[in-house]
Formats: structure tokens, sequence, C-alpha cells
């Protein structure tokens, strides 16, 4: 029986904290740094706890030993949260600095637009290039960056009005690609002062540098960088059916954790959506090109010369999410070998470079990440199966002690996050998030160490559209095995007669091995992908729109979703449009004319009927639509998580 004063420090540090929360708000400095204080505390004090009194002792050599390896990763996996909660501490928005800059004169200097690409279809570089020339700027010009010298690529460019610039069998990857473009921008006609970078899926909104370039207003602010957002689903969303309840994964990243990182002064470039000083760059040599993640090491050598990396927190463009299970692992593993190879160099946490103490520990915090979150993510899963079958504790606790020590971290921690984030941090879904590519990224970080350098560069697949269910066998099996391994231990023990029921630490482990089953299938859910059924993503809207028949017959209409493929439109369809029947939809009070065929009838599925229509429009009505889609404020996102609607979604994916 758990006694109440075992809640005691549960009920005292979680009751403080939301006290705070409630007097003060989300936008208290004091608030924020205190229970911020309260987090590294209560992690202290566990990890004490752990070392001391926790350890469990009469074990064998072996498995003692085992005990400290999981507390060892245990401690350096908790330091990396110490070290977030720290930066956490403090945020900083830099809008009302943009809205003060409006009138600067460095609004009009000249700038050019450097679309990298490699791999990615015609479908992808296009809305990307059209989005580029649409940038509201007097002083622009946009150029096609070809790694690869595709002739579709150079068509496609030399059509829309872009400059291309190409070069086969390259060296240094991306970066490399921007700097031989770097040299022959600088001699071809007038010089930029800056630059946008852009993935070749990335598409700008037209006031991306009305926003940015005014920040340049300090003579030392090298980069100025901006927040990924996506406008398709990534693998969690879509393989869970939780898009319209749970955000991307890299929205804590972006819209929480780099407006801390930058009140810090320790921002970095993100590699797109990133305006770059050009005297900047050339004061660094250029885009680095020692790792594979020639953003973030660009932004420490900019600093070695006097430069900082700023950022500005506000949706300023959308790109593509990776878009499957594959390129969702490639995209982390490609990270964290960076990371990895950063230690090998001068502007390492240890290094030689000339970088500021804070710069330092952001540093080590990121090689923390890499090194010990994952393999600890590991541990916490085969940890208690390994319990139950070999009766080796990592732990000596009843449920009282996990109650009285860990409970008070894991909640107040839990709730410091999800209050500051927007409650974009949520248990199970967030492990779900880190366990998927935990295995492979231990994989790359452990060649990273013996071979950091000399490993081919791997670019995200971007467009590539899948059909059918597609089981990824390669991520789900391992979490399969775990999953039969813990609750065949927990059925094997469950008779009186098992040694374990006598012991410490069995109520914990039965609710350790619960946790892990339901985290597992997830994991095991997010492994099956779901078939994609359209090509081009659409976009939820409420819009006001007019159909247009053949005879001229005109009929008011409102829109449901609208994509650069069709659109669903609410209401029934005009009896003309039946049948195959074809029209045109006018958008944006006329300015916008888009001929459609009539698919299907769609009203089943909800309280008002709806229908759909397939569009057939010419190159350059399509062109429209994505100035009108892509540039403006039209992005797949969730601003308010609701954990009770996250819950419900989850739900019904595991029954269907």
């Amino acid at each position: 029986m758990v006694e109440f004063e075992t809640f005691g420090p549960l009920l005292l540090s979680a009751g403080f904290m939301l006290c705070l929360f409630v007097l003060f708000g989300r936008e208290s400095a004091l608030c924020r740094a205190i229970t911020a204080s309260l987090c590294i505390f209560l992690v202290l004090r566990y990890l004490f706890w752990h070392a001391t009194l926790g350890m469990p002792d009469g074990q064998s050599p072996i498995q003692q030993a085992w005990a400290w390896i999981f507390f060892f990763f245990e401690s350096m996996s908790n330091l990396s949260s110490i070290f977030v909660y720290f930066f956490m501490s403090r945020t900083k928005d830099r809008s009302s600095s943009a809205d003060a800059a409006q009138n600067s004169l460095l609004l009009g200097a000249p700038v050019d637009v450097f679309i990298a690409t490699y791999n990615e279809p015609a479908s992808v570089l296009e809305r990307t290039i059209v989005g580029a020339l649409a940038i509201d700027h007097p002083d622009l010009r946009v150029f096609v960056l070809d790694d690869g010298a595709r002739p579709f690529v150079h068509e496609l460019a030399s059509e829309l009005g872009a400059n291309y610039i190409s070069r086969v069998k390259g060296k240094h990857a991306k970066a490399g690609n921007i700097n031989n473009a770097l040299s022959i921008a600088l001699s071809k006609g007038r010089r930029p002062a800056f630059i946008l970078l852009l993935d070749a899926d990335f598409v700008p909104h037209r006031d991306i540098l009305w926003r940015t370039l005014g920040l340049f207003g300090d003579h030392d602010v090298g980069i100025v960088q901006t927040p990924q957002h996506f406008f398709n689903n990534d693998p969690i969303q879509a393989n869970l059916l939780i898009s319209s309840a749970w955000p991307d994964e890299q929205r804590f990243f972006f819209d929480t954790l780099m407006p801390s990182l930058d009140a810090w002064g320790v921002s970095f470039c993100c590699g797109t959506s990133a305006v770059l000083r050009v005297s900047a760059l050339l004061a660094t040599g250029g885009m680095a090109t020692e790792t594979v993640t020639e953003d973030m090491l660009t932004s420490l050598k900019m600093e070695e010369h006097g430069y900082r990396t700023i950022y500005l927190n506000e949706p300023l463009s959308a790109g593509l999410a990776p878009e499957d299970l594959q390129a969702y692992v490639t995209q982390r593993c490609r990270w964290c070998l960076g990371s990895i190879q950063q230690i090998y160099t001068k502007w390492s946490f240890a290094g030689s470079a000339r970088l500021r103490f804070l710069t330092r520990l952001a540093a080590f915090d990121t090689v923390l990440y890499c090194l010990f979150t994952f393999p600890y993510r590991i541990l916490i899963l085969i940890s208690p199966m390994i319990y139950w079958w070999t009766e080796t504790a990592v732990i000596a606790s009843s449920a009282s002690g996990i109650i009285y020590w860990l409970a008070p971290s894991v909640a107040c921690g839990i709730a410091f996050l999800s209050f500051y984030s927007g409650n974009r941090i949520l248990p199970v879904l967030t492990d779900v998030s880190q366990l998927l590519s935990s295995f492979p990224i231990m994989r790359t970080v452990f060649a990273g160490l013996i071979k950091p350098f000399g490993r081919p560069f791997k670019v995200t697949p971007k467009g590539l559209p899948t059909a059918g269910i597609l089981v990824r066998w390669e991520y789900l099996l391992p979490f399969l095995l775990i999953v039969l391994g813990t609750l065949s231990g927990i059925l094997a023990n469950l008779s009186g007669y098992s040694a374990l029921r006598t012991g410490g630490g069995f109520e914990a482990n039965v609710f350790w091995s619960v946790y892990n089953i339901a985290v597992l299938l997830l994991a095991t859910l997010v492994c099956i992908e779901l078939p994609q059924s359209r090509t081009d993503e659409r976009f939820a809207t409420n819009e006001a729109a007019f159909i247009k028949g053949d005879d001229g017959e005109t009929s008011f209409c409102r829109l449901v979703d609208l994509s650069l493929g069709g659109a669903q439109i609410e209401g029934s369809p005009p009896p003309w449009a039946r049948g195959n029947g074809k029209g045109i939809l006018v958008l944006d009070q006329g300015a916008l004319e888009v001929p459609f065929r009539f698919v299907a009838l769609n009203d089943s599925q909800t309280s008002q009927p709806r229908f759909t229509v397939c569009f057939e429009a010419e190159k350059w009505v399509r062109r429209s639509l994505i100035r009108k889609l892509f540039c403006g404020n039209s992005r797949q996102s969730v601003k308010d998580v609701d954990a009770g609607r996250v819950i419900f979604a989850l739900f019904r994916r595991v029954l269907r």
C-alpha cells in the first residue's frame, strides 16, 4: 500500500509549478527561469538518489555492471535534459525587431536566391522556383543550383525565368554546390549583398525578405534563420492518422527550442529558409565543407569571424517533411553523423576554434544527445525484459520509491516542456518519435566514431509518393521482438511462485513494461506505412468561390480544401456537373479561373454534402495556383494541441 506521504514531493513540486503558471503565465521571464531551475533540481535529486540508495545490491558482478551501465547512460541523457531546461529558461521573439526595421535601407539590398537541387523531380522544383520568383523584392535574382546537370532542370529554369548553374560530380555535396554557385553569382552582373538559401522542396512566402533583411542592421549579424514549416504530413502523423490533432515532429525544435537558443546567442543555421550576409560568408571561405551538416558548422565558423546567427520565428516558407519512414530515418542519421564529425574538427565543443563558452556548451549538448539519448531509449525498452528473464534489476525500488524520487522529475519536466511548447510534448508520442530512429542512429554514431569521414552524403528523398501499404520490417521487427519478450516475461512471472514476486521492484517493473509496450505498439504502427492517395497536398480552407458552367450559369460555393490538382466543395453540385461534367472554378473574386472536371459526390462522410472536382489547368494556371497556395499563409499546422483529441485519434488508429 502506498502511503500518502509518498506523494508529498510530487504534489509539492507540481503544485508549486502549476501555481506559477497560473499566476504569471507563459510570458513571464521570471516564471520561466524559476520553473526551469526547479526541473534541473528535481533531475539532480533523482540521479543522486539512484546513485546512492536506488542502486540494486546483492547481484552478481555481471548483473551489477549492467545496472551501472544503465545508470551511466541515464545520467548522460539526463544531463542533456538539464541543458535543455537551462537553455529554455529564456526565450526571444524578434518579430518586434522585424516590425521596427520595415523602413531599413537594407530592404532594397540586392539578393540572390540559391535553390540547391540534387535528385528532386520537376513537380517539386517547379513549386520552389515559382515561389522564389514571386518573392516581393526590388532587386532579386533566382539561381537553380543543379548538382547533376539534368536537362529537364535546365529547361524548367529557363522556361520560368530563373538562372541555371550546374556541376557534375562536384565535391562536398550541398555545401560545394552552394560555394560553386556563389563564385559564379559574384562574377555575373551586380554583386549580391545577401543570399537566401532554399532547399529544392521549400517554397518561400512573398514577404520572406521584407521580414528578414532589416534584421541585418546590426553589422555582426551574419545569418538570419527562419523556421521550417511543412505542407505535408511526416510519417508519424500520416501512419498514426493524427495529422489533424498532432503537429509535425520538428515543431518543438523550431517553435520552442530555437527561440530559446537564440535568447542565449547560440542559434544556428538550419540549411534552408536562411538569409546569409555575403561578406560574412566570404570571410569564412564559403559554406563549411568539413562535415555533412554544413549549415550548423557555417554558423560556428562565422562566430570565429565576429558574426552571429539570429532566429526569426515566423512562418516564412513551407516545404516537404520526409514522406516515408526511410526518408525520416535517413535525415536524422545524417544530422547525427554531422554532430559526430564535428567532434573531430577545431569547432568541436573542446576544439581550438575561438568560440564562446555558451556555444561550446550547446555543441556539447548536441553531442550528448546523439551519443546517449538514443542508446538510453533502447536501454529503457530492454531493461524490464531483462529483469523478467534474468532477475537483473537496474534500479532497486518499490513503487513508493519511484513515486517519491522519480515521479516529481518526470511530472514537472513534462509540465514545463508542455506548457512552454503549447502541449507539443506528450508522453508516449514524444518517446515514439525518438524511438523510431534509435537503432539506425546508434549504428551511425558507432560507425562515425570509428570512421567519421569518407562516407557518402545521403540526401533525404523527396516527392516520391507510395502506393499500397508498405511494412518496414527492418524497423518493425526489433520493436515486435521486444514486445513479445517483455509480455512473455510478465506472464511467466505472474505466478505467486515466481521469485520476482517476493523481491522489490515487481510493481514498478510491471508499470514500466506496460508503458514500454504501449510505446512499442505505436512505433510498430508507424512502421506500417499507409498509402498516399493524393499526389498534391490539400490545404484546408473556408474560401468563398464561384462555379461557372459552359452555358455561363454561375453559382456561389464554399471550398473545404484546395490543392494544385483539385478541390473539395461544400454543398451539392449543379445538375450540369454530374456525370463527368466540366466547368470553371472562379477564385479570388475572378482573378483566377481554373477549369475542372466533376469527380465524385461525397455525402456519406459528413452531415453536409460535398463534392470533389479535378483540375484540368494549363501550366500558367497551375503556377498561379502555386503562388496562391504556397507563397502565402496556407500551411498544414496544428496550432492548439489537445491531449484528448490526440488520444482519440490514436485510439481510432489502433482499432483500424
